[in-house]
């Protein structure tokens, strides 16, 4: 066996290690597991359009066609439907995990593997990935290993549809979370002229919008329309710090949805500007190196934010620096397990689960003053990401 097979081998035993004591111990986000759930019990139509799924499924069709083919494998073998339907983020972990390692020994001296192996390391044994993945049950993972694979085909491929493979994953990603149009900009910096741009744009577009048709056709542009126009909740970010703000000071809901409604727009609009100006000052930019200054910039203008986001940045910082992401990663930490242990006990002990706290103006101050805190320190990293590349965005 060669160095890399075994280094490979031992960042996925490290991985599964971490996160199958975690997966068997906890139950999952309850409300999610539940949507998963009615989402695979849906044969197609009416995935945008029945009353059951209302706020439940914010997605492209792709994540439908993924839970329908674990659901009939739970049929087929048993067990668990929450445990099989957390096992694409464990997937997902593993692919980031290889990912990493050949991001980092394709960069340290030929022939040693060590800055792989810490570079995987630092996935597979990183506390908040399980705790999204295996615990939460969410699938962000999958949606990152795929936009790490784009940028890692488009810089260092030397096939001759490298090009195309990159669009494929890319516009996997999109299909998987949407989100992740966010970094077709620092893709399309690889690309001299206008014509590659528009065909690589073109390429990433196609598929989920082909994805998409037979939807559009059987419930309605307005009913797809409806779901997919979803901008997160207000669990976590600045959205959760304005949120806690208005209820302690027990400002009147319809104010609270008026604030929403003007925040949600101001961050949609900045999100915009600042991808705008990214697409235009991108040239010669390395997509890799761009990577984590994206992520940052969406998890700290996001309209919403939920836990799960709490690990694109520290995920996609393994494209440049394995040390990035295990800082990125300790300062969420301690937000993730807060949000659980306040409002998802069952992902942290699962049937040993404490009942939620009641709600108290000390409690809300209390949480709005952790997600200051550490937005704050990720607007520090972004700013460190950002000088970072200074001389490739001059």
């Amino acid at each position: 066996m060669s160095a890399r097979a075994r280094h490979l081998s031992l960042l996925a035993l490290a991985a599964l290690a971490v996160r199958v004591p975690v997966l068997l111990l906890s139950r999952g986000a309850p409300f999610d597991m539940e949507s998963y759930a009615r989402v695979a019990a849906c044969n197609g139509p009416g995935l945008y359009a029945l009353p059951a799924l209302d706020g439940r499924y914010p997605y492209l069709p792709l994540w439908w066609l993924v839970l329908k083919a674990l659901s009939l494998l739970q049929g087929f073998f048993g067990g668990d439907p929450g445990l099989w339907f957390r096992l694409p983020g464990l997937a997902g972990d593993l692919a980031i995990c290889m990912l990493a390692y050949l991001l980092a020994a394709k960069k340290d001296a030929p022939g040693n593997g060590r800055a792989g192996l810490v570079a995987g390391l630092s996935w597979a044994l990183n506390p908040l990935a399980a705790l999204i993945s295996a615990g939460h049950g969410q699938f962000d993972s999958v949606a990152l290993a795929l936009v790490l694979g784009a940028a890692w085909l488009l810089e260092h491929s030397r096939h001759a549809r490298g090009n195309s493979w990159a669009a494929l994953c890319l516009a996997a990603a999109v299909a998987l979370k949407t989100w992740p149009l966010a970094f077709l900009p620092s893709c399309l910096a690889v690309f001299p002229g206008r014509h590659e741009r528009r065909r690589f744009t073109a390429h990433v577009f196609f598929w989920p919008l082909l994805l998409l048709l037979p939807w559009l056709w059987m419930d309605g542009p307005a009913a797809v329309a409806a779901h997919l126009s979803y901008s997160g909740a207000n669990a976590m970010g600045l959205s959760a710090v304005l949120k806690a703000c208005f209820f302690a000071l027990g400002a009147a809901p319809a104010l609270w949805r008026q604030a929403d409604f003007w925040f949600r727009a101001c961050a949609l609009g900045l999100l915009g500007l600042a991808f705008a100006w990214a697409l235009l000052r991108s040239a010669g930019l390395r997509p890799l190196d761009s990577l984590p200054w994206v992520a940052l910039t969406l998890v700290l203008l996001a309209p919403g934010l939920s836990p799960q986001y709490l690990v694109w940045a520290p995920a996609l910082a393994l494209a440049v620096s394995p040390a990035l992401c295990r800082r990125l990663s300790l300062a969420a930490l301690p937000l993730a397990l807060g949000f659980y242990a306040l409002f998802m006990p069952g992902v942290l002990a699962g049937t040993a689960a404490w009942s939620p706290p009641l709600e108290s103006p000390a409690l809300i101050w209390a949480w709005a003053a952790a997600n200051l805190a550490w937005w704050s320190w990720t607007a520090l990293e972004w700013g460190r990401v950002q000088a970072f590349n200074k001389e490739s965005w001059s």
